[in-house]
């Protein structure tokens, strides 16, 4: 039986690369069916595609499919230099099945 695909929007308000001026390099987001922190951040599942960071203060959104779950999301951020942003606020949604709305998970 194959597994039904769910949508998931991930929403989150873009940094700059220094605290709230500019724009950063390049996001890391991840997704985990455990918490996701910086002791389990490697351990976690990059998502590939996310969107070129945008001037600080903007709303970014990225969707994701998945099969339905529990899911655990954190996004870092880092600078032209490689500094790394500590991890946005983690939050999860359950995903039941392709029938479900799509889920909106903040970020921010």
């Amino acid at each position: 039986m194959m597994a039904l695909l769910a949508a998931i929007t991930l929403l989150w308000t873009a940094p700059g690369d220094d605290g709230n001026v500019g724009t950063a390099a390049v996001y890391d987001l991840r997704y985990g069916s455990d918490s996701v922190t910086v002791a389990t951040w490697t351990n976690a599942t990059q998502v590939s595609g996310e969107p070129a960071p945008r001037p600080a203060g903007t709303t970014e959104t990225h969707v994701l499919t998945l099969p339905p779950g529990k899911y655990w999301f954190a996004i870092r951020a880092r600078d032209e230099a490689g500094n790394q942003s500590a991890p946005s606020n983690i939050v999860s949604v359950t995903q039941t099945d392709s029938v479900s709305p799509s889920a909106i998970v903040d970020l921010r």
